[in-house]
């Protein structure tokens, strides 16, 4: 017994310690003596303030713990799982669908050990009123009671039958622990709700207990034997479902100020609601003196004034006659072992008792009255000490026969106050925070008996002067949450502050000084000094948390002071990203031929993942549509343009350097002249090769959804463009390659990542105005690594398609993850259009090794919870045209990856994992950096200048020796080691602070 005392005692110091030391370190002012400025007539203050210097419990934002509010389930949970430090081992995954985010990990943790249960399959009760009998129960389950146990014995509480069935075994182990007692009529009131004060009293004794309480309780089961009976689970307790609630982030919906948000505490977290209901404080019972830790419950009986006579101190106090409002239902007390009993409270809405007018007067209870004693001399001579007499739990008052008959006296340790309950000597009060014991004595002469109680007067520091309203003591965040990268727009983000005074009211903003300086210290770097995103693509994950300081300084207030807070990241709204794919039907003779039966498979597949919502473009070349006996796959095709709006496109690989213009017009005519042949024969005219009554007779209502929508190939003259726009009206190319224009190897670097509108004498360098904008939009197939080893040593670029790189997995696991990073681009907010695109030969793919399952396999594992639509390369271009306009001016793309690591048999084709690249591009200019893993800062791999002119004239016929696009400062080709100029690298610094990016960078 000693050292269990003993070791209390411990754990009282220690906690002290804690809470002093966590105070004196905080930077936000605490309100007078208190870590919350609503506890200090709470009867269980030392309680709440250990809890909160463990971090089990906090209060809300303007400085109060609302003591007798009702907790909720879910808050209950939340003191249960961290008091006794139940963690979660993530394999349990709640049904409910009441409880809070930020409840869910406790609700999982007390679920996974069958210590809470939920109202039903899906509910929880999780913001009901944790209720007496339910508290009684998580504990009793945590010392080791079971559904099945069934006690031989009952509590002996008087209300003993309204304990519901599954709650009896536990009342019975918690009463035999000692742990629980009732009213003082022995009621436990089982089915009431628990007030804040209450909760946390009752999980401070059970910390305190330790492993000690465990060790009884585990004696008494044992015990039980014959006793103990094992049956079916009772029908009447609600159905097992375990819930966690987290009291730390207790922040009230209800604003300070409605026109404000409700600031959040430093450690911000979803806000649970407050209970409707405020139950009125339960009177606590006399206190009782002893050497255990125990609230100290301030009484506050009638006031009683000594009648004037001859002898004073024989002089019985004029009690008024009308009783006080009657005290509430006591809670349970719950105590950390065996010590003495604390006091009993009356029990609820008792009936007071009518005057007694007989000579007899009867009380078997006093109770002190001490109102607060502050050591503030002024308030002395009106201070004084009173008493309420009890008689079975109820209040009575003195009848007027029986006045005489009742003397009293108050006596100190201290000798502060006099035999009345005036302050005699105030030289003898203790300081702050010290009490006084005082003892109060009252004889009843008839029937003769004399009645004690005792209390401890806590002495409170002197009220400090009223401060001016406007100085600012606290500042707030007035949200939690931040969007992750994917979703947030840095443009419109801004950090909101709240701040508050010592009262914790919110300060109007135009009360606020005018030297109030903020800093932001953010030692991740995600924001700078000034609170805005620096560096988008550095927010972590959802559900992580970001934590920084916020700096408060205003000179005239004479105010300095740094805060904690935090931002946890949350899902927000993803914008749509495209998936544009053209499918190559090719082939003339049987066994090379793009079937009937591959078309249907190719899109099927796509259909069962993606929904039959999707478009793609079936791109054809001159020798599929010249046979007759490719019918049934061109109808095919026109069937899917009239069932989904599919489209049609001319596929021509390589264009260049095979035939001059003239054969290319020839191809062209061929093409559209059989195509009409062969897929729309009832519009077949004879002899009208290359004449535009070809084109003319489907520019019509009924047939012009069947015309080519655009151009699949290798790469595109500006010429070809020219005529395919003059002639079919084709504005949109997709290039199969990472360069627009790569034929004998021959150089040409457009963008693999952006779409724009090309200029008219060059098809790779993005127009920069009318004058030059040739009215077509290029695009390429997607590259994650696009700028491959002609920047990084032994690094080869990844695409989306199957034969790129030659892999000999199946899995598709290098395509998978380029378009992962696609779809997790932190900088995808910031682009014009999201999007990813790919052109296939069906045919191909079905014959050769392994290509058809590595498709399979990538179509089958692509991400499901993206928003991403199918689309075709024209319907990918409308789209560009309808966020872009008619021109570049406010096209952008930039794209975060790293390396995949994966290798292929192909020599020194490679994709390095150690290295990320930053790739940002607009009309104006292309840059590329990239960083090593351990690198200090990033290098400038690629500054090419969009702006240059003149433009680079695409000549018809090339050899390998002619580069036409633009290459300057670090391109590879031209100058790998070349310096930036100081005008480039503006260009770059200007360009990355746009796109938020912030990190370190070599410019040398």
């Amino acid at each position: 017994m000693k050292c269990e005392k003993k070791l209390i005692r411990i754990r009282h110091y220690m906690a002290g310690l804690l809470a002093a030391w966590l105070f004196c370190i905080h930077t936000v002012p605490v309100f007078a003596d208190r870590a919350f400025n609503d506890i200090e007539h709470s009867y269980a203050a030392d309680a709440i303030e250990a809890m909160a210097a463990q971090g089990y419990v906090t209060g809300y934002q303007d400085g109060s713990f609302r003591p007798m509010h009702f907790i909720s389930r879910q808050e209950w949970a939340s003191i249960f799982a961290k008091s006794l430090k139940r963690t979660s081992n993530g394999k349990v995954a709640t049904s409910f669908r009441d409880v809070s985010p930020w409840a869910l990990p406790y609700v999982q943790t007390l679920q996974a050990e069958n210590i809470t249960k939920g109202i039903s399959d899906q509910l929880f009760g999780a913001k009901h009123n944790m209720t007496r009998q339910d508290m009684t129960v998580w504990y009793a389950r945590y010392f080791g009671i079971s559904e099945d146990t069934r006690s031989s014995g009952k509590s002996s509480f008087v209300d003993q039958s309204e304990i519901a069935d599954y709650a009896q075994a536990s009342v019975w182990l918690m009463e035999r622990l000692e742990l629980i007692e009732g009213d003082t009529n022995h009621y436990f009131h089982p089915k009431e709700s628990v007030s804040r004060q209450d909760a946390t009293l009752v999980a401070y004794r059970i910390w305190l207990g330790g492993d000690g309480l465990r060790e009884r309780a585990k004696r008494l089961l044992e015990s039980l034997g014959n006793g103990a009976v094992t049956t079916n689970q009772p029908t009447s307790p609600p159905k097992l479902k375990k819930t966690v609630v987290d009291l730390a982030p207790e922040i009230s919906h209800q604003r300070a100020n409605p026109e404000i948000e409700e600031p959040e505490s430093h450690s911000p977290r979803p806000d649970p609601p407050v209970s409707p209901g405020t139950p009125t404080e339960p009177k606590p019972e006399p206190p009782v003196i002893q050497p255990e830790p125990g609230p100290n419950s301030p009484v506050t009986p009638p006031v009683i004034q000594p009648e004037p006579g001859p002898n004073p101190p024989v002089t019985p106090p004029v009690i008024q006659p009308e009783p006080a409002p009657n005290p509430p239902v006591t809670p349970p007390i719950i105590r950390p072992g065996p010590s003495p009993r604390p006091p009993v409270k009356p029990p609820v809405t008792p009936p007071v008792l009518p005057p007694d007018h007989s000579a007899d007067f009867v009380a078997d209870e006093v109770v002190i009255k001490a109102p607060e004693l502050v050591n503030q001399p002024d308030t002395y001579p009106s201070y004084q000490l009173s008493f309420d007499l009890y008689k079975e739990g109820h209040l009575v008052s003195i009848p007027n026969a029986s006045v005489t008959s009742v003397t009293y006296t108050f006596s100190d340790a201290l000798g502060v106050f006099d035999e009345y309950g005036k302050i005699a000597h105030s030289e003898n009060i203790p300081a702050a925070d010290g009490y006084i014991p005082v003892e109060i004595e009252v004889t009843i002469a008839k029937p003769y008996h004399v009645l004690k109680a005792q209390t401890k007067l806590i002495v409170k520091g002197k009220t400090p002067p009223v401060e001016d309203p406007s100085v600012i003591r606290s500042v707030y965040l007035a949200t939690y949450t931040i969007s992750q990268a994917t979703t947030l727009d840095p443009a419109t983000w801004s950090m909101p502050y709240v701040f508050q005074n010592a009262k914790g009211e919110v300060i109007a903003p135009g009360l606020l000084p005018s030297d109030l300086k903020l800093r932001i210290e953010d030692p991740k770097g995600i924001f700078d000094e000034d609170g805005h995103i620096a560096n988008l693509h550095l927010i972590p994950a959802v559900n992580s948390v970001i934590p920084f300081k916020i700096e408060v300084e205003s000179p005239s207030q004479g105010v300095h002071f740094i805060s904690d807070a935090e931002l946890t990241v949350v899902p927000g709204e993803r914008k749509k990203q495209y998936f544009a794919i053209s499918m190559m039907l090719q082939g003339k003779d049987a066994g090379s031929t793009t079937t009937v039966e591959q078309i249907e498979q190719a899109r099927q597949m796509l259909m069962d993942h993606f929904g039959p919502n999707i478009k793609v473009t079936w791109a054809m070349e001159n020798r599929f549509i010249f046979v007759e006996t490719n019918r049934p796959q061109l109808k095919k095709v026109l069937e899917y343009v009239d069932q989904y709006g599919d489209e049609v496109g001319i596929l021509d690989g390589y264009p260049n350097n095979l035939y001059g213009l003239p054969e290319w017009e020839a191809r062209m005519n061929e093409w559209l002249y059989m195509y009409r042949y062969n897929a729309l024969n009832e519009l077949h005219q004879s002899g009208s090769l290359g004449s535009p009554s070809v084109f003319e007779s489907m520019d019509t209502d009924q047939y012009r959804k069947y015309l080519p929508k655009s151009l699949t190939g290798f790469t595109v003259n500006p010429e070809q463009a020219q005529w395919l726009k003059d002639h079919f009206k084709i504005t949109s190319a997709m290039g199969w390659s990472a360069t627009q224009y790569n034929v004998n190897n021959m150089y040409g670097e457009g963008s693999p990542l952006m779409p724009y509108w090309s200029n008219k004498d060059n098809p790779i360098v993005p127009a920069q105005g009318n004058t030059d904008n040739s009215g077509i939009v290029f695009m390429n197939s997607i590259t994650i690594d696009p700028i491959g080893s002609r920047y990084t040593k032994n690094s080869s670029r990844w695409t989306l398609h199957p034969g790129d790189p030659y892999v000999t997995d199946t899995d598709a696991a290098p395509q998978l993850y380029i378009a992962q990073q696609y779809l997790d681009n932190p900088y995808q907010r910031l682009n014009t259009v999201n999007y990813m695109s790919i052109i296939l030969d069906i045919n191909w793919l079905a014959k050769n090794h392994n290509m058809s399952q590595i498709w399979d396999s990538f179509v089958n594992h692509f991400p499901v919870d993206r928003e991403v639509e199918i689309v075709g390369v024209d319907g990918l271009k409308q789209i560009y045209e309808s966020l872009a306009g008619s021109n570049n001016d406010h096209a952008e793309f930039t794209l975060m990856f790293r390396g995949s690591g994966f290798k292929t048999a192909m020599d020194s084709n490679n994709s390095p994992a150690n290295l990320r690249y930053l790739w940002t591009e607009n009309a104006s200019q292309r840059i590329i950096l990239s960083k090593e893993d351990g690198d200090a800062a990033w290098s400038i791999i690629d500054f090419t200048d969009y702006t240059r002119t003149p433009v680079p004239k695409m000549p018809y016929n090339l050899d390998k020796n002619t580069d036409v696009s633009y290459v300057t400062g670090r391109n590879f080709k031209l100058n790998p080691t070349a310096p930036l100029t100081a005008e480039e690298i503006q260009r770059v610094k200007d360009r990355l602070k746009q796109i938020y990016f912030a990190e370190e960078v070599s410019y040398q």
